[in-house]
Parts: C-alpha cells; sequence; structure tokens
C-alpha cells in the first residue's frame, strides 16, 4: 500500500480534477502574504519527462532526518507549488493524503530544506528521471525519500507545475 507523489497536469489544475479546488483557495492566501496568485502550469508535461513516485517505505529514519535539520514541513506539505513564499500554508479543502486539509509547501522552500538533508547523505546531483525511477533505483528508505523531495522540488520548479499527492 501507499500513494504517489505525482506531477499535477495542466488541464488537472484548471479542472480541479486533483488539486479539489485548491487553486483559488490557494490564491487567496497568497494574496494575504502579499505575493501574486499561482496561474498554474503553463504547458504539460512530456509524458517520458513526468514525475510519478510510490510514496511507501519506511518513513522513520527520513522523519528524524527531517526533525535534525528543522524540516518538519517537508513531510507536513501535501502540495508543493512552484511560487516562492515563507512557511506552510494550510488550506481548509481536504486531499488524498488528509480529508480535513491541504498544507502547501513552495517548491523553492522544498527544495532549500531537502539541501542540506542531501548533503549529508551524499546524494549525487545527477539521479535517474522519470515515472518511478527513484523507486526502482534506491533501496535505502531515507536516500529514498531524500531524494524524491529534492527531485519533486526541482521538478517542480524546472516544469512550472505543482506536485501533489493520488
Amino acid at each position: 500500500m501507499g500513494i504517489y507523489l505525482v506531477d499535477i497536469s495542466a488541464d488537472s489544475w484548471a479542472q480541479d480534477e486533483v488539486s479539489y479546488g485548491i487553486g483559488s483557495l490557494l490564491d487567496r492566501a497568497l494574496a494575504e502574504r502579499g505575493a501574486g496568485p499561482y496561474a498554474g502550469p503553463l504547458r504539460e508535461v512530456p509524458a517520458e519527462e513526468s514525475f510519478e513516485e510510490k510514496i511507501s517505505p519506511e518513513l522513520d529514519g527520513f522523519s528524524e532526518m527531517c526533525d535534525r535539520h528543522g524540516a518538519r514541513d517537508v513531510l507536513d506539505a501535501a502540495l508543493f507549488v512552484p511560487t516562492a513564499f515563507d512557511g506552510l500554508i494550510t488550506l481548509p479543502v481536504g486531499n488524498a493524503y488528509d480529508e480535513e486539509s491541504t498544507r502547501v509547501v513552495s517548491a523553492h522552500r522544498l527544495r532549500d530544506l531537502v539541501a542540506p538533508m542531501a548533503a549529508e547523505i551524499g546524494l549525487p546531483a545527477d539521479l535517474p528521471r522519470g515515472p518511478l525511477a527513484l523507486s526502482t533505483s534506491i533501496e535505502d528508505p531515507v536516500t529514498f525519500y531524500v531524494a524524491v523531495y529534492r527531485q519533486a522540488a526541482e521538478h517542480s520548479l524546472r516544469h512550472g507545475c505543482p506536485m501533489g499527492y493520488v
């Protein structure tokens, strides 16, 4: 059993198929922080470059690492968006991970939170990309999670797309 962390396509975001009405709530929360709205992904990610990873290995070691690095927001967020803002935004709508609320973190911040963990474990800069590329190539759970979240942040920023759980 597990859930998947995936990139959210422009069509899905626009039609709220995956985002459950989050777009308008996120725009209001960003405006309250003095930031502009997030327009959503501007283009589709080619299928061979899409991001999909099954999140199911044991989290304990990664959770401890997040606590040591003051990066608990990595575990608390259920949506990553390529818009810069500080902290977490909590929206009053459920998602595939939590029925009550959705916590959103900036992909910029996610990348910054994961960077010291990647350095600590010596994570290579060049990792495989594509659907389930990390799930099929990394066995150690801590290394897997550091790689997944670093790759998710970089993918979100590179393609301008949000990332969420399904």
